[in-house]
């Protein structure tokens, strides 16, 4: 079972609290700490984190405490995001990633198309899992900057959030081979020569049968 970090629990101190199990004070920082069997100080750092999007609220000789629930604020959607299955994820992304495709083809400029290259290149030249994941990611990342479209790049950061939690990570893990690495890299290849030909149909559909190939390789589709 891999550690847990300070993410991980104050993710599940978020989805615990988001149910309803604790609605004044949560528990002290050394119960948790035997729960989650880490050490305080990494309990601490996730409780800093709740009270950073104001979850939690520390009161100095009282306690830690849940702030008053607003369904409609960004922390509260944010907790009911973070329970978002792989298949919902692959759904929104089979959207939302052909389109900022499209968009990048059309109004990149040709500084933004060379870095998503080098993002590119870097991923084939990977040896080993977590740094091509790393890159791969980042060739994503980069083509959604290339949009010029502020919402549609905030909405892939809240998704590379969701995704660089553990379970996810070891899904992807699970899921990784060389051979599939090596068809990743020639998706990507067909990607970045639409985006290089500005032909934003032909980098719509490169994106969208590459989403597909990753679908089927994460959820057996």
């Amino acid at each position: 079972m891999p550690k847990l970090v300070a993410g991980d629990i104050a993710t599940a101190l978020r989805k615990r609290i988001s149910s309803g199990e604790w609605e004044d004070r949560i528990p002290p920082e050394r119960d948790l700490a035997g729960e989650f069997g880490v050490a305080r100080n990494t309990v601490r750092r996730a409780v800093g984190l709740l009270e950073e999007d104001g979850t939690l609220v520390r009161q100095v000789g009282r306690g830690t405490f849940v702030a008053a629930a607003d369904p409609n604020s960004m922390p509260a959607v944010f907790a009911r995001m973070e329970g978002t299955s792989p298949a919902d994820m692959m759904e929104i992304r089979l959207l939302l990633e052909p389109a900022a495709a499209g968009f990048a083809a059309t109004n990149a400029s040709a500084g933004e198309l060379n870095a998503v290259r080098d993002a590119y290149q870097t991923a084939c030249e990977a040896t080993d899992m977590p740094e091509f994941e790393h890159w791969d990611a980042e060739f994503h990342h980069r083509i959604f900057a290339c949009s010029r479209n502020e919402f549609l790049k905030e909405l892939h950061n809240l998704m590379r959030i969701l995704r660089n939690q553990s379970p996810w990570f070891e899904m992807k893990k699970r899921s990784f081979s060389e051979e599939r690495r090596q068809t990743y890299c020639v998706e990507h290849e067909a990607i970045l020569d639409r985006l290089l030909r500005r032909d934003p149909e032909g980098a719509r559909a490169a994106m969208l049968a590459h989403l597909q190939t990753v679908a089927r390789n994460l959820l057996g589709r």
